[in-house]
């Protein structure tokens, strides 16, 4: 159990998709936290920039309000030169002034303004100010509070921000100081506007947004380039494609390496199938040279034999056994040894298995007639894989080998070929089936389900000896194509063994 979920961990903790998974919820919970903490500095430096214009407009309301005690006294032109001389840094300056009877009705009139602007002007500010209820907050002492932190468009068509307003009572007049900024002041900041709104937040999302397209530039660059060589792959272990190379399908420089020992890899499955292959080859016809001089000696020894002399006619008979059983056994070798250099590299084109099949199991026919057992055959048209030839005829061969060692005389064997997201050939018979603790075992090498005795020579024609190999060449033969391979007890009695393959 703990080595289970060690096992586990470990390729959770190795996944490149987890990973991925990993990056991307990094990359979601990231923006949240951040836009919290930009949020709450934001919300710390409005405060600070509020108090700051505020006590702005208070320094210029007290430096001012000398100039408005005198109003009546001093020449009109020494009103505006202080208005000039405090207004700086793109500042706009009103000057307002209400009786306390009407300064809840909005009945301010403009003294002086810097800069200067028209009277026109001024009327549709004044409009606007009373619009959005600034006058009416003043309440008949001239006492009540402002929110001035508002963004308003002026008469000339810009954005400006209402920075502060301040009430200042001389004898039975209010008046009201009136400041705002341009956007070349204070608007790039974030007073009176949302926080996503800010170009702190715009540069941070800029550059968050940036990283995010890079990391997921890399990643998909990486995927494609992995599923590149996965196609690669499938191409050479199923398709049989020789001039698929990995080295050409790579399109990351620091993977050319790898891409390189993968055809190395390649290259060296090519020999070593070649080698094992001729090895076989070699290694049979060097044991069934001898196996035939013996079998051919025996033949003389025989017709010289006096039939009177039964100890030697029984050497003589075993002899004979054990050649055919070692040819047998030399034949079965080289299967063996071809059918898992099949395995390393199979050779694999379309092929069109209906049109095989029925080619194959045509030529069984007549074999099967001999001994009075009879092929029930339905194949589905135009299916087509990607396989080796002699691969699929010796998985056939063995499939129908066995189906009909285990058939009585007058029986029948069923071969179908249907198509369900894959081609799917079965081969059954009726015989006796196979005991339910042995299914998983069958396609094992050298496991057999026969009478042990049988398989020995003593009671069977050499040509009918098994040795448990048949259905093991199968599932190597299936496995290195690509397919799966299953087997069960038929309903009414029998066996049925069905080989899938990937459709072309």
């Amino acid at each position: 159990m703990a080595d289970n979920l060690g096992r586990r961990f470990q390729r959770g903790y190795r996944s490149l998709a987890i990973k991925i998974i990993f990056v991307a919820v990094v990359f979601l919970v990231v923006p949240i936290i951040f836009y919290q903490l930009f949020r709450a500095a934001d919300a710390q430096q409005s405060v600070l920039l509020q108090r700051t214009v505020e006590e702005k407009g208070g320094l210029i309301a007290a430096v001012l309000k000398p100039h408005l005690q005198r109003f009546q006294e001093d020449p009109p032109e020494m009103l505006q030169r202080a208005l000039n001389e405090v207004a700086s840094g793109g500042m706009n300056i009103r000057v307002l002034v209400s009786g306390f009877s009407n300064a809840s009705s909005g009945g301010f009139s403009y003294i002086a303004s810097s800069p200067v602007v028209s009277a026109d002007y001024l009327l549709q500010e004044r409009a606007q100010l009373g619009e959005m209820g600034v006058f009416n907050r003043l309440a008949p002492t001239c006492d009540g509070e402002v929110n001035s932190s508002v963004r308003f468009t002026n008469p000339a068509g810009r954005l400006e921000l209402l920075t502060s307003m301040t009430p200042v009572h001389i004898n039975e007049s209010c008046w009201l100081i009136v400041t705002s900024q341009t956007a070349e002041g204070v608007l790039q900041s974030s007073i009176g506007r949302p926080v996503w709104n800010t170009p702190t937040i715009h540069i941070a999302a800029t550059i968050y947004l940036l990283s995010a397209g890079i990391v997921v530039w890399v990643f998909m660059d990486i995927w494609r380039n992995v599923d590149r060589f996965r196609i690669a792959a499938r191409k050479i272990r199923f398709h049989g494609s020789d001039d698929v190379s990995f080295r050409e399908m790579n399109t990351i420089p620091e993977l050319t390496g790898v891409a390189e020992d993968f055809d190395s890899l390649v290259d060296a499955l090519k020999k070593s199938k070649a080698f094992i292959i001729q090895a076989a080859e070699e290694n049979a016809h060097a044991l069934k040279a001898p196996l035939a001089v013996i079998s051919q000696a025996v033949e003389p020894l025989r017709r010289a034999v006096s039939s009177a002399n039964p100890q030697a006619l029984r050497s003589l008979e075993l002899i004979e056994r054990s050649t055919a059983r070692l040819d047998l056994l030399v034949s079965a070798a080289r299967d063996l040894e071809t059918a898992a250099a099949d395995a390393i590299y199979p050779k694999s084109r379309r092929l069109d298995l209906s049109q095989y099949l029925s080619r194959l199991v045509a030529a069984y026919e007549p074999a099967m007639v001999a001994e009075e057992k009879f092929l029930r055959v339905d194949l589905a048209r135009d299916v087509a894989i990607y396989a080796d030839e002699e691969a699929i005829e010796s998985i056939v061969e063995n499939l129908l080998e066995n189906a009909a060692s285990f058939t009585k005389s007058g029986g029948t064997i069923d071969v179908t070929l249907t198509v369900n997201e894959g081609a799917h050939l079965t081969v059954a018979d009726r015989g006796p089936g196979v005991a339910p603790q042995n299914l998983t075992n069958i396609f094992d090498r050298n496991f057999s389900v026969r009478d042990k005795v049988q398989v020995n020579m003593s009671s069977k024609p050499p040509t009918e000896q098994h040795y448990g190999l048949g259905l093991w060449i199968v599932r190597r033969n299936v496995e290195g194509l690509g397919g799966s391979i299953d087997a069960h007890n038929r309903e009414g009695g029998g066996f049925a063994v069905t080989v899938s393959f990937n459709l072309a």
